[in-house]
């Protein structure tokens, strides 16, 4: 077993480390080379204890606080894992909005309804960040959820509408989500509707437009998905 002295010595080197590499990454004026060798480094699963124990500083700059929080997404590490769940109940709507992003990096399915739960989330920025998340997991079970969002045809972010983004992130998750695109073919919202019907023929690798009016494409294509 591992000594008091040597872990502390161990952790403490780790921490010091982090610390550097969260200043490096987080900073814009940097090169990006450097930047990017910064961030590899903080994702590694020996960093793990650093970067959770530089989380808790209280001085800690947003940026920094961003970076390290997105390292955790692509760790493999259980420590990560339990981390990035138990700060997506964070007030910090920024820290919310860093655990989406790093959720979809992580690709673990078994934390989409975490992922879900962002799209009635009050800050836009945590709901633009759960889309982000939802069409890099391609998970056909949050399905349902995103064709309730669909509805909401107010949502916006930065200017862009989430509804088309809500599109791309169903269609992200393949044959599955045909018949919900179908109904989006008939969208008061020209960006909407194309989007669905990208969607659709990426996924099928052909197209229903020629020769139909668009009431027959959606029927077409909600018969070629089987609903």
């Amino acid at each position: 077993m591992i000594g008091l002295a040597l872990w502390i010595h161990l952790v403490a080197g780790a921490f010091a480390t982090v610390t550097e590499d969260a200043a490096i990454a987080a900073n814009i004026t940097e090169d990006n080379g450097l930047r990017e060798a910064a961030y590899r480094r903080l994702m590694a699963p020996e960093q793990t204890a650093g970067v959770i124990a530089r989380l808790k500083a209280p001085d800690l700059d947003p940026q920094q606080r961003w970076v390290l929080i997105r390292s955790l997404g692509p760790n493999p590490s259980d420590d990560a894992r339990a981390t990035l769940v138990a700060l997506a109940e964070s007030k910090d709507a920024m820290v919310r909005s860093a655990v989406m992003e790093a959720l979809g990096d992580r690709g673990d399915k078994a934390l989409t309804g975490k992922v879900v739960r962002g799209l009635s989330d009050p800050a836009l920025l945590v709901h633009a960040a759960a889309l982000d998340a939802l069409i890099q997991l391609k998970d056909p079970s949050a399905l349902g959820d995103l064709d309730a969002a669909l509805a909401d045809t107010k949502g916006t972010y930065r200017g862009t509408s989430f509804r088309q983004k809500i599109v791309r992130a169903e269609a992200a998750c393949g044959k599955e989500s045909a018949r919900y695109l179908a109904g989006a073919l008939l969208d008061r919202d020209p960006d909407v509707a194309t989007a669905a019907r990208v969607g659709l023929e990426a996924i099928a690798g052909f197209s229903y437009r020629d020769g139909r009016t668009p009431e027959q494409e959606a029927e077409a294509w909600r018969r070629w998905a089987g609903g």
